[in-house]
């Protein structure tokens, strides 16, 4: 019987790493692809390769994508069978993710109508939100005991911070090259290297 229960929790924990690795793949080529598109658009990075509509379109659509592909991942989490207080302690941490993201952009909206100006805005959307998402992964990953979690969390803080130090345009490169590079570094620790997710269901449940 104790052979049997270890076995199933492996076996959970197997498919829900697989599940969140598959989840970083989608979101560092949402970032990659996004956010080089603003870096080549015109009047917004760099390069005048993309009209300003293209660029914002660009970037745009690989967000909802990510998203959407999140809000499946986040659906098919919650059939995996997990009740109690594993159960609650995911739902308030997924909710923490869309209280601090409207949050956010209600902030900035309110230093937009105090003045603040459009060069400004640009660096602090971005760097806000990569802030945001890194200290929400360094939450999650204290709370569950999830190494890759909060290893991720510190690597999106300090994207965040050098971003906002190298300034316009070039924040946009970095945002589509070291974060990408951080989301699929942790995937490949967690999937073959020595970042492991913790023995507990709990913390499978979290990276999920």
């Amino acid at each position: 019987m104790l052979q049997l229960i270890d076995t199933t929790r492996r076996t959970a924990i197997r498919r829900m790493t697989r599940r969140y690795v598959r989840l970083l793949i989608v979101w560092a080529v949402a970032w990659a692809i996004g956010f080089s598109s603003l870096w080549v658009t015109r009047d917004v990075g760099a390069f005048d390769i993309l009209s300003p509509v293209v660029g914002w379109t660009v970037f745009a659509a690989t967000l909802v994508v990510a998203i959407a592909w999140s809000a499946i991942v986040g659906i098919r989490a919650g059939s995996d069978g997990i009740r109690g207080r594993s159960q609650l302690q995911g739902a308030l941490y997924g909710f923490s993710w869309s209280i601090a993201m409207v949050a956010a952009w209600l902030l900035i909206t309110g230093l937009q109508r105090n003045g603040l100006s459009a060069d400004l805005a640009q660096l602090i959307y971005p760097g806000l939100y990569v802030f945001l998402v890194g200290v929400l992964y360094l939450s999650g990953g204290a709370l569950w005991r999830a190494v890759p979690m909060y290893a991720l969390g510190v690597a999106l803080i300090v994207t965040a911070v050098v971003a906002t130090f190298v300034g316009a345009p070039t924040h946009y490169l970095v945002y589509a090259t070291v974060a990408p590079a951080a989301m699929l570094t942790v995937a490949a620790l967690m999937m073959w290297g020595p970042l492991q997710p913790s023995s507990e269901v709990d913390a499978a449940r979290a990276a999920a």
